[in-house]
């Protein structure tokens, strides 16, 4: 690949003129300027955007720090965030943290090294603190689900106990389920938590009965594990609705219950969360909860862009859930 190097050694100039000509800046007599021009075209040369921002401390890259790429719902949400952001001109710098403290910390860092334009932040390990070290850097910050403490800056924010709620109350109404599993993400999962009360207050409201609340980490295996250890204790017959926590743990839960010969929905119901496209194509096709989306997503890179451009107000931007059914909880005939 040739580098600003290459073009200054063939043209016999420093790579310093080299910058100040492809910048625009001129700084050289009209026939260096058209002589390293021609080498430039010549051996097809495009400057690094990284070294452009870099000299200009400013770039047109947005921060995305997300949890993990195992949840199918993340990369959807990295695909229509990075969608919304190339039509408004904007290129993705993907961080993916793993949950992993110390990735974070890199990754923040990171942003302050390539003076992104703006910082998405999905994650339980970033502070207030690093909210305000980045804001002070002139990145503007937007928090998305699962910030676990409020905050000065923009925040998109799920009510997932209204979801959670509308989905337990569809098994309830809808579906007549009596007797209900909850398959949770971890303990200290302020969504799953948030979900599991959502659940609990539909069950108080409509007189269902609570039979256990099993535990996994939002990715298929776990839910798998969960059903497939529960089922090895008791006896299936005693439930009849599932809510899952989300849909990758849900799908994993319809394997188990496969593998056991047991039919999904005629023996039991079960209702996912997140609307992925694993969802959407399963077998069943699991009825789920809708949170984010391509509008959601444009929306996201709107407010980046304001307060980058226009200096505006922080605002909280509330999300509200919405119910979609399909095969997993269709009614009895």
């Amino acid at each position: 690949m040739t580098t600003i190097k290459d073009v200054a050694s063939k043209a016999g100039v420093s790579t310093a003129t080299v910058s100040r000509i492809i910048n625009g800046k001129g700084e050289a007599s009209p026939e260096t300027i058209k002589k390293v021009m021609k080498i430039v075209e010549e051996l097809s040369y495009r400057p690094s955007s990284v070294a452009k921002s870099l000299s200009k401390r400013e770039s047109n890259l947005i921060a995305l720090l997300i949890p993990n790429l195992n949840n199918p719902f993340f990369s959807e949400l990295v695909q229509e965030i990075e969608h919304a952001a190339n039509k408004k001109g904007y290129q993705i710098y993907l961080c993916n943290s793993e949950d992993d403290r110390q990735k974070v910390e890199y990754y923040l860092e990171t942003m302050m090294d390539l003076y992104v334009a703006g910082a998405i932040i999905n994650s339980l390990h970033v502070t207030e603190e690093d909210l305000s070290v980045l804001e002070q850097r002139n990145i503007s910050t937007v928090t998305i689900d699962r910030a676990h403490f409020s905050h000065q800056y923009s925040a998109f924010e799920v009510d997932h106990v209204k979801g959670s709620y509308i989905a337990t109350e569809h098994l309830i109404k809808s579906c007549n389920c009596t007797n209900f599993l909850f398959i949770s993400g971890p303990k200290d999962e302020k969504s799953s938590n948030d979900r599991y009360k959502g659940y609990l207050n539909a069950l108080n409201a409509f007189n269902g009965t609570h039979v256990k609340r099993l535990y996994g980490n939002f990715d298929i295996e776990s839910g798998y594990v969960a059903i497939k250890n529960y089922l090895e204790e008791n006896n299936y017959q005693e439930i009849n609705g599932i809510v899952s926590s989300n849909d990758a743990m849900a799908l994993g839960a319809i394997r188990a219950f496969k593998d056991k010969g047991i039919n999904i929905p005629d023996e039991i119901k079960i209702i996912g969360y997140d609307n992925t496209n694993n969802g959407r194509y399963s077998v069943p096709r699991l009825s789920s909860v809708s949170q984010f989306n391509s509008k959601t997503a444009e929306m996201i890179i709107t407010e980046i862009d304001h307060l980058k451009n226009i200096k505006k107000n922080r605002e909280t931007f509330e999300i509200s859930p919405e119910l979609i059914t399909r095969e997993s909880t269709t009614t009895n005939k």
